[in-house]
């Protein structure tokens, strides 16, 4: 009798208020009405969205082929139905609550409303009065606006009848169908799904193969890895609940009749970072509790000296940083894993401009000639009218280039990849900014292939992925239809910037129109990536089951990049629009909790595809740099706190306390492991070349005077910042045990100049230029 029912101005107990059995029950607010009606000898569910003054129907529970709710016990579908309603009222907050009879015990579904959010949250209850193998429990929702959705998303594939969405793909979960204006979301509640001893696990399901409504599930669902990786699904897939047992699981419905065609998702994305995200970002966990002053010791000191290897080569010294990976993935001889590589994976050229910008700082000598040297021989590749090889090896008999990665690639590793080119001529225009005194030798280079893409470009936008090494003909993978094309528009804008030669201009436009018209509306996010690594499949693959392709997240970053660079030289907002929904769609796959049970902090990293299982994959070095530079573009805390979260997220994932050395990522294939290590460039490296961009211009920690927030990078969390007139507050909490000085920048400043006080602390008044250039603050727990 702790709940309360409000009828008028009467406030009755809960336990004297029964069940009725009206013919319809109702809640609402003034976006969204959930109506239960008693069809026969139970209640379905509908959900309306509000339409100017009138209301649509968007969502009913229960399914063409399960009903709601769902239960399975014993290899045999247990008979139920919501039978008994009730609406219970209190102030700011409806709740209509459903209770079905099972043989087993009941199931209790409430349906709780709160103000004005539009966000439903849905609870289920089920007790157990007897022992039993729970093969599922359910919750199903059809889209009554019927069969082929414009826009369909789910966290993973599941193409085959026995197939199913396990949780382990859970990064960021939600169920999404969309039709014009229509849209409807699933987004599971992790706050009911977390736990080491959870008594099972969770899963979902969306189907569009069925009649005559599009249909998704949610609930208890144990499921098993399938080859690599899917779930699966089948009778012997059993929890066992013990007599008088309990089970429980939530959910969050959203719907709208106004949504933006083929891009409401981008609300989803804003919810699962404002019920979850922003306050896991701030816990002092893991990675979020130390400095980066360690990574940067483990990267630079101990992880370099053990792959660096100097050579000479056409009469320069260079220097490899070895990969030592090439023996297995090409089929060479052992000495071959004497390799340097060029690739969107693992770019050293990327790695040795992060050792350059610390030796630079640190005074490390030795350092920097190891990252001229690795310039030295990205320069050295050998040039086939304007493309190269993308790997060197060096053995007893001299050094060697590699077109391209056998695994991983086509063709055995023989054509030369324009992906891979592609992001290494970006890093070495980065070089040329680095180094005014080798801009024109590295522009020389770069004109080569940025006319190479110009020549190969069709007339389509699109710019095919691999070339023949006799004929450098575009092969026919990849060469009428790719996302890598989004890699060479970003590259194309940069040589813009730097050389203001209009074809390049007019050529990134180009293959980003064909990016926004042949690939955000299907989502096809096809890279090397998505076919031809440990995830393989054939071209053409395509889920009939949910209606969507198989994609990858490296051409998503390539994409955002290239529309906020064209955004910044052009001024045309639809480039910041774009981008901007590409980033969001991006952080589908950004995992905004860490659940308990994988036991490493997994807060902040993204996966790779949707199929396969990884955590924290070393990407999100790259991501992290996107999504602070999309904070400035978009004027957007949450991207800011994404991306330090993302820049954090590596950091987890050291083979041992004493190792310098990360995994790839995390949970590969489903296990509570760390995966393999890579190298240094696809993990403890690439992290830290990032710590170095981000901390030039934002130092450790970042307060947005104009906005009135801040985030801490290196340690540290900002919970608060006020600003009242020429004074600025900042609320600066340390993560770190050992008391130390930081550096904090302030950016969006209106004024000359500024009081600022920190924990209540005076510290004195600033120039505006010396607050965008940082103070160093002294902070300790």
């Amino acid at each position: 009798m702790n709940t309360l029912t409000l009828i008028g101005t009467l406030i009755i107990p809960i336990g004297l208020f029964p069940f009725l059995n009206a013919q319809t029950w109702e809640i609402g607010n003034t976006k969204v009405r959930v109506v239960a009606e008693r069809e026969g000898e139970q209640y379905r569910e509908r959900f309306f969205a509000k339409s100017g003054e009138d209301w649509t129907s968007i969502l009913t529970s229960g399914g063409a082929v399960r009903p709601d709710p769902a239960l399975r016990i014993n290899e045999r579908d247990a008979l139920t139905g919501f039978i008994r309603a009730r609406v219970e009222k209190t102030a700011g907050e409806e709740r209509l609550i459903l209770e079905a009879d099972a043989e087993t015990g009941t199931i209790l579904k409430t349906i709780r409303i709160v103000g004005d959010d539009p966000f439903v949250h849905v609870s289920v209850i089920c007790e157990f009065r007897d022992s039993v193998r729970l093969q599922h429990l359910l919750s199903t929702y059809s889209f009554l606006p019927g069969a082929n959705p414009d826009f369909v998303f789910t966290p993973q594939l599941r193409p085959e009848p026995d197939d199913v969405i396990g949780d382990h793909t859970f990064r960021a979960p939600a169920l999404m169908l969309q039709k014009g204006s229509h849209f409807a979301a699933l987004i599971p509640d992790l706050r009911t799904i977390d736990g080491t001893g959870r008594p099972a696990r969770a899963g979902a399901d969306l189907r569009l193969d069925v009649s005559p409504l599009p249909m998704f599930s949610f609930g208890l669902l144990p499921w098993a890895k399938k080859n690599h990786v899917y779930y699966s699904h089948t009778d012997s897939t059993i929890a066992v609940m013990e007599k008088g047992s309990r089970v429980e699981y939530g959910f969050f419905v959203y719907v709208t009749a106004t949504g933006v065609p083929g891009f409401e998702y981008q609300n989803i994305v804003r919810f699962h970072w404002r019920e979850y995200g922003r306050q896991n970002f701030l816990q002092a966990r893991g990675p979020q509790s130390e400095s980066f002053a360690s990574y940067k010791q483990k990267a630079w000191k101990e992880f370099v000296p053990l792959v660096a290897l100097e050579t000479e080569y056409l009469g320069k010294r260079v220097t490899l940083l070895r990969q030592e990976r090439l023996a297995w993935s090409n089929k060479l001889p052992p000495a071959a894993n004497n390799d340097n590589w060029f690739n969107v994976w693992f770019n050293s050229l990327r790695t040795a401009y992060g050792m350059y910008l610390h030796a630079k700082e640190t005074g490390d000598r030795w350092l920097q000639e190891q990252a001229l040297g690795n310039l030295n021989l990205a320069l050295a590749a050998p040039d086939h009218n304007g493309i190269s090889p993308s790997i060197f090896y060096v053995d007893s008999s001299g050094g060697h280039w590699v077109a391209d990665h056998g695994w991983g690639g086509i063709r055995d590793g023989t054509c030369y990849a324009m992906f891979h080119n592609a992001w290494t001529s970006y890093w070495l225009l980065r070089w040329s900014d680095l180094l005014p005194e080798r801009r024109n030798e590295i522009l020389v280079r770069t004109r080569k292939f940025a006319d190479f893409l110009v020549r190969n470009q069709l007339s389509s936008g699109v710019v095919p992925s691999w070339y023949d090494p006799k004929t450098l003909e575009p092969v026919p993978e990849f060469r009428e239809e790719n996302a890598e094309t989004a890699g060479a528009a970003f590259f194309l804008v940069e040589m813009y910037r730097r050389t203001q030669d209009r074809r390049y201009l007019e050529r990134a436009e180009r293959a980003m129109t064909y990016i926004a018209t042949s690939i955000v509306p299907e989502r096809k996010w096809f890279d090397f990536e998505t076919f031809f690594s440990c995830s393989r499949k054939p071209l053409g693959f395509f889920d009939h089951t949910t209606g969507q392709h198989p994609q990858n997240t490296l051409s998503m970053h390539q994409a955002v990049e290239a529309c906020f660079s064209l955004f910044e030289l052009t001024g045309k907002e639809e480039y910041k629009i774009l981008g901007v929904r590409i980033l969001d769609y991006l952080c589908l796959y950004q995992q905004i909790w860490s659940p308990r049970w994988l036991s490493c902090e997994l807060m902040g990293g993204f996966g790779v595809q949707n199929t396969d299982g990884e955590w924290s994959d070393s990407r999100q070095g790259y991501f992290a740099v996107t999504l602070i530079r999309a904070s400035e573009i978009a004027g957007s805390r949450e991207y800011f706190e994404r991306g330090v979260a993302a820049l954090r997220a590596m950091f987890s994932l050291f083979e041992s306390s004493e190792s310098p050395r990360t995994a790839e990522n995390y949970a590969h294939a489903a296990a509570d492991r760390l995966a393999g290590v890579t190298g240094l460039h696809w993990g403890t490296g690439s992290s830290v070349v990032s710590i170095h961009l981000i901390e030039q211009t934002y130092g450790d920690a970042f307060v947005h005077v104009g906005g009135q927030w801040g985030v801490g990078i290196d340690g540290c969390r900002i919970p608060q910042v006020s600003v009242y007139e020429s004074t600025i507050n900042v609320d600066l909490r340390d993560n770190v045990n050992t008391p130390r000085k930081i550096r904090v920048t302030f950016g969006h400043l209106q004024h000359p100049k500024y009081a600022v006080k920190v924990n209540g602390k005076d510290l004195g008044t600033f120039s505006a230029e010396t607050l965008k250039k940082g103070i160093h603050v002294s902070i300790s727990q």
